[in-house]
């Protein structure tokens, strides 16, 4: 007997085991989702509905998340577009210009904003903003009296005086806790570029802005898109940071005051006493998993194609 084949059989029994059982709290709870989800959907009216129509309350027999998917959706497009822009050139610092010492602080930085908690960033931002409200609302009064003349009241949705709670500064707590992760993916992609590789840009290019913004950035295009949706599917399901900052709201209403998300009425109606919003709650959760892992499948499939 092959003691060495049996000895390599096990090891591999073992391994596959133990991912198995790591594998199966997370497949029993997107199952579980999935199942209450797709019954409290079609209860409530069907999934045109469930994602059109607003909350249901507790003597209703329908309802959705309509205008708290709109205000996820926006608030998580607005931090994600702020979170690349922010992330990516601080990722290009510190993976290729390892030894300036602000790239070291810059790095530590980071890496301190991935652990920090992100209720802690939602109320930074709010206190932050409670701060200019006055001067920032001084500036759009005006500008929004002026677009709405042109272009229609219509423009008030999104510009206008802002409440203590609205989306913009919801989004601007997503785009902190984004901002890390876009990063340090940002960094480790040109970090493993091959050094002939780098040699060959810089001297190709001229200038070392070109070689870095535009020829490197080619070849770690994909891995920088791939961090990006990784961050976009962080943030969509955040719901700490919009404590203080979106609130929340039930029903359509302009973004410039307090604004809905699917993960606050997750939140709220999971600790409800009537069955048809926790029934709503996990509907809504199995909406925020699809868009969730349409995302991670997303970046997945670009990771492997580098």
């Amino acid at each position: 007997m092959n003691w060495r084949r049996v000895k390599n059989w096990l090891g591999i029994g073992v391994i596959v085991t133990l991912s198995l059982f790591a594998v199966a709290p997370v497949l029993s709870v997107v199952v579980s989702i999935y199942a209450a989800g797709a019954a409290a959907i079609a209860s409530l009216g069907g999934l045109a509905t469930f994602l059109t129509a607003e909350p249901p309350d507790p003597f209703a027999t329908s309802g959705g998340v309509g205008p708290l998917l709109a205000g996820t959706l926006y608030m998580t497009a607005l931090g994600a577009a702020a979170g690349i822009l922010v992330g990516f050139p601080i990722g290009i610092y510190i993976g290729e210009f390892k030894r300036d010492k602000l790239s070291h602080v810059a790095r530590g930085a980071v890496n301190m904003l991935v652990e920090f908690p992100t209720i802690a960033m939602g109320l930074f931002v709010y206190g932050m903003f409670s701060m200019v409200r006055g001067d920032v609302n001084s500036v759009l009064a005006p500008l929004s009296r002026d677009l709405s003349s042109v272009l229609g009241g219509w423009v008030t949705w999104f510009v206008g005086p802002l409440d203590f709670y609205n989306a913009y500064i919801g989004a601007a707590a997503l785009a902190i806790v984004m901002i890390p992760y876009v990063a340090l993916f940002t960094a480790s992609a040109y970090a493993s570029i091959d050094q002939p590789l780098r040699e060959a840009a810089y001297s190709l290019s001229g200038r070392e802005y070109k070689a870095v913004f535009t020829v490197l950035r080619k070849v770690v295009w994909r891995a920088v898109l791939a961090s990006f949706l990784l961050g976009t599917a962080k943030i969509a399901g955040e719901t700490a940071p919009l404590f203080f900052t979106a609130l929340g709201n039930h029903y359509y209403a302009p973004f410039t005051g307090p604004t809905g998300a699917v993960t606050l009425w997750i939140y709220e109606a999971a600790q409800s006493s009537y069955k048809v919003q926790v029934d709503s709650a996990y509907g809504a959760a199995a909406v925020l998993l699809t868009v969730v892992l349409a995302l991670f499948i997303l970046a997945k499939l670009l990771g492997r194609g580098r």
